[in-house]
């Protein structure tokens, strides 16, 4: 079984858009999803508490809840609740209550992969020691420009680790970076780019997003930013719009 989590607060106009792929497997799948906000703590205590214009009673404002209301399928559960989170550790392993085995992929709202690519993510881990891990490239998306440095924002060393050999005992112990408390091997993203195993990122795609960046993280000026490197034309160094980027990254028109 591959069992798909996400765990969201506003992931729209990206989430409704995910089960058509995933219905396309050919291979037992089932999703997980854990809707809400979460308190700063723990992995995410370096955050800002989730702002009251961002949420109604814990849950999403942007047509996310009312579309996970309504999304009636057998291989999907849904939960929320009507107070935030224990941190985002905490949603993580609430999606995954019960799952006792097989392969676990994260998958946040706006990140993107083929079903072929799930099911050579689901070859490649299904037969390995419970625990082992699989690291990741992304096609990393700021509005209309694309990450094309092979390090920095978009690819930092600790970065997009997103499926792992699930069995008995096994656990998140941290969710920024995702951590378990048992990982005897970890295949690392040189391997899954060869495999062709990249996926899409929106990461800052959205005018709603990087205003909520600006708002959760604490980026001021980050909108502002975000619209004029819009106007930019690339290769540009990302750091010259983005005060918080402190690598060499650059940035070119998305084709």
């Amino acid at each position: 079984m591959l069992t798909i989590f996400t765990i969201v607060l506003n992931g729209e106009p990206y989430i409704s858009k995910k089960l058509e792929i995933f219905q396309k497997l050919t291979i037992p799948w089932q999703w997980r999803i854990v809707e809400g906000v979460s308190n700063p703590i723990n992995c995410t205590r370096w955050c800002r508490q989730v702002p009251d214009k961002w949420h109604k009673n814990f849950v999403s404002i942007d047509g996310t809840h009312e579309y996970l209301q309504n999304l009636k399928h057998p291989k999907v559960s849904v939960h929320w609740q009507n107070n935030p989170f224990n941190g985002k550790i905490e949603m993580v392993n609430r999606a995954l209550e019960g799952v006792g085995c097989g392969v676990v992929m994260e998958q946040d709202a706006d990140e993107f992969w083929t079903e072929k690519q799930m099911e050579d993510v689901y070859g490649l881990l299904i037969d390995r020691t419970p625990g082992t891990s699989a690291q990741f490239f992304c096609n990393y998306y700021i509005g209309k420009k694309i990450v094309v440095s092979r390090s920095g924002l978009g690819a930092y060393p600790y970065e997009w680790y997103r499926a792992w050999k699930w069995g008995e005992g096994i656990e998140f112990t941290s969710h920024e970076p995702p951590i378990l408390n048992h990982q005897p091997i970890r295949i690392p993203r040189g391997i899954t780019e060869e495999m062709g195993l990249v996926f899409d990122h929106f990461a800052y795609s959205t005018k709603n997003q990087v205003e909520f960046k600006e708002d959760f993280y604490g980026y001021a000026g980050l909108l502002k930013s975000w619209e004029e490197l819009q106007q930019s034309h690339g290769p540009i160094r990302l750091n010259r719009f983005f005060a918080h980027v402190q690598d060499r990254s650059v940035v070119d028109d998305a084709t």
